[in-house]
């Protein structure tokens, strides 16, 4: 049993925002559990030192990484050889010049990093089913039956009608566009929303512990 699982939102390349936020939380691996729901690239001038961190992090103990759709577009990027190039439109030109500057070993390494990662994580802990993914669920489907563009990309049709009995810790739609105005994780009581705007003005990197309700912001 965990003490503390400890969701964190949408990073997209603001190193020193998540960094503020992680030193708070004294993460402790025998104790308790750190998820990241993807999304740590583009946007932010730190894409490269949030994906070495990643990387860095990536198979230790009680740590699982999944994968944004700002990962995915990267991996299409290159899969495409640069003609899927809505990457580059979103926030993805500032990873790609970075990438760019430091060669094809570290694009390479950055490529096979996102790859690596799942789209989802299910849990189950006090009699309650979690689902971690990136963007939310179809509202249709079973949750062993997900599209994985749905997991990377699905909005409205998620937050506005999904009514399962399973928790969904999401990121992706900033809570702002949900919550006019709000800046801090929408939680109810079938759905976690984590995505409150980092690269935006007064925004934030959020973590929240799901067993508390505890919350940390970045500074």
């Amino acid at each position: 049993m965990y003490e503390r699982i400890l969701a964190i939102g949408d990073i997209h390349g603001e190193w020193d925002m998540f960094m503020s936020l992680y030193e708070q939380l004294d993460f402790d691996p025998e104790r308790d559990l750190l998820i990241f729901l993807g999304d740590y690239i583009d946007r932010g001038p730190g894409s490269l030192k949030v994906l070495e961190w990643m990387q860095s992090h990536q198979g230790q103990k009680n740590i699982i990484m999944l994968r944004g759709n700002h990962e995915q577009m990267m991996i299409d990027f290159y899969e495409s050889e640069g003609e899927e190039d809505i990457w580059l439109s979103n926030g993805g030109d500032i990873t790609e010049r970075a990438l760019r500057k430091q060669g094809r070993e570290k694009t390479s390494i950055c490529l096979s990093f996102a790859q690596s990662l799942p789209l989802s994580h299910r849990l189950k802990i006090s009699g309650r089913d979690y689902f971690f993914c990136h963007a939310g669920v179809n509202p249709g489907r079973p949750l062993d039956q997900q599209e994985p563009d749905d997991l990377l990309w699905i909005r409205e049709e998620f937050f506005d009608h999904y009514q399962g009995q399973e928790i969904i810790v999401a990121g992706h739609t900033p809570t702002s566009y949900v919550d006019w105005g709000r800046t801090t994780p929408l939680i109810e009581d079938n759905m976690i929303l984590l995505d409150t705007g980092s690269y935006m003005e007064d925004g934030h990197i959020s973590c929240v512990d799901l067993l508390s309700g505890q919350l940390w912001q970045s500074r």
